[in-house]
């Protein structure tokens, strides 16, 4: 598995919040901070938000901020939320079902399915909180 440039930065400005303990952080914050495109995190934060991550702040001392405490938010969450695949064969669905052209009968299907739930399994042990 390896994560896009998109998983990175959102886990990247999920940190950055977590960080400011209190109030709200505005994208272009976020962005300077990190060194990212604000543009490009408009797009991100969208799926955070969607995916209950997040939450905006209206007015003068708008902005984002968790939704949750950071000791609640998985990477896998975050990978979830983003649109990430978690699976660690080309010839494996989103929810770990098989497909191959040799029907299944390959001999390595045990290996995909423990390979994928472990990867799931790790993602969702590793909170927010415990990469500060």
């Amino acid at each position: 598995m390896k994560f896009s440039t998109r998983t990175t930065y959102a886990l990247r400005a999920l940190l950055c919040l977590a960080k400011a303990k209190e109030g709200s952080l505005s994208l272009t914050v976020i962005a300077k901070q990190e060194k990212l495109s604000a543009k490009y995190l408009e797009a991100i934060f969208s799926d955070l938000k969607k995916a209950k991550l997040v939450k905006s702040a209206q007015g003068s001392h708008g902005g984002y901020q968790l939704s949750k405490k950071p000791a609640q938010i998985s990477v896998l969450m975050v990978t979830e939320a983003i649109g990430e695949q978690t699976k660690a064969f080309h010839c494996s669905t989103k929810d770990g079902k098989i497909y191959c052209q040799a029907g299944c009968s390959c001999g390595v299907n045990l290996v995909m399915n423990k390979v994928n739930q472990s990867i799931k399994e790790t993602l969702n042990k590793i909170k927010i909180a415990s990469l500060i």
